[in-house]
């Protein structure tokens, strides 16, 4: 039998315990999931960046046009346009050469949510993520008019 003193609720313990359980666990389903945006941003930039690259109709605008390819990608994922970035390098036999590629490399900043301002110089704040994309130039495209 127990004694009068030690009647408790049990409550305050669960109240306890949920808050050191959750907190963190909703941190970390959070994290991930940016983590995860930022992930298929890159990707989905890269592809994206060589597919408007390799059917533009002149070199010129190509560049242009993945550029803006990728930033459409990284907003629709939830990153502002300085948080992305496209580099493009052209394979042999210039850009848009028939039978030709592009590569394009994508990068991402994802910031990691809630660091306190007082952590900034012990935690890193951000995540780079990276991709790479090798699209070919249709080997039946027609030459410069």
């Amino acid at each position: 039998m127990s004694e009068p003193g030690d009647r408790g609720s049990m409550t305050v313990e669960v109240a306890f315990l949920l808050v050191l359980l959750v907190v963190p666990l909703f941190y970390l389903v959070g994290t991930v999931g940016r983590l995860q945006a930022g992930a298929y941003a890159v990707t989905a930039a890269a592809r994206e960046a060589g597919r408007a690259f390799v059917t533009a109709d002149d070199a010129a605008s190509a560049s242009a046009r993945a550029q803006v390819a990728a930033g459409l990608v990284y907003r629709a994922h939830g990153f502002g346009q300085e948080a992305g970035a496209v580099q493009l390098t052209c394979g042999e036999g210039g850009c848009l050469a028939a039978g030709g590629s592009v590569q394009v490399d994508s990068q991402v900043t994802v910031e990691l949510p809630l660091v306190p301002d007082f952590m900034r110089d012990r935690l890193p704040t951000s995540v780079t993520l990276t991709a790479s994309h090798l699209e070919p130039v249709d080997e039946f495209r027609a030459g410069p008019p």
